[in-house]
């Protein structure tokens, strides 16, 4: 009688057969598409920066001297890329933040000179302790496990982003001393 409705385990069975037999067809060509993209952002990482250095180096800006690192932009991006696929809140939060906060120290060291105004130096403190207001936030409105986080998560980047920041304001004193540079 084919008017009479499947039971639960006849249905079950049914979707296990069809997605087994299917599974071995559709994944070779999800395997081979992903191993295609991180091996195309691998080489953009890789063969951007030497690129960018070459091009500026023979251009107009080859006295910028930052300029000449700007390539090296592809490598905190690719870092960015990898912990955002992280599925534990905490850990993915502390790491990124982390990774903002000594990309913007170090991009704040190689752009700053004796021209560079000195609250310049401070912006990797004050990234790092950002969240400090969003800890509070979320503590006022009772949900503690985020105000946990990003209080521990600031704290440890101004673990890194304060003797960034004195380092900063060092190698701009140090760079008005005559022809020296940090």
């Amino acid at each position: 009688m084919p008017d009479e409705p499947l039971t639960p385990i006849e249905l079950s069975d049914a979707a296990r057969a069809d997605t087994r037999s299917e599974t071995p067809n559709r994944r070779w060509p999800s395997v081979v598409a992903a191993f295609m993209l991180h091996a195309c952002i691998l080489l953009c990482v890789l063969l951007l920066p030497p690129i960018v250095y070459d091009a500026v180096r023979t251009s107009n800006y080859q006295g910028i001297e930052w300029l000449h690192f700007s390539g090296g932009a592809t490598y905190p991006l690719y870092a960015i890329y990898w912990l955002s696929k992280l599925k534990n809140f905490r850990a993915k939060f502390m790491l990124l933040h982390l990774t903002v906060v000594l990309t913007i120290a170090v991009a704040t060291a190689f752009a700053s000179n004796r021209h560079t105004p000195m609250f310049v130096a401070f912006l990797p403190t004050a990234a790092a302790a950002l969240p400090l207001l969003a800890a509070l936030v979320s503590w006022l409105h009772d949900r503690r496990k985020p105000a946990v986080t990003y209080m521990v998560g600031s704290l440890l980047a101004l673990l890194i982003a304060v003797p960034s920041s004195l380092l900063i304001i060092y190698g701009m004193a140090m760079s008005s001393i005559g022809p020296m540079r940090y």
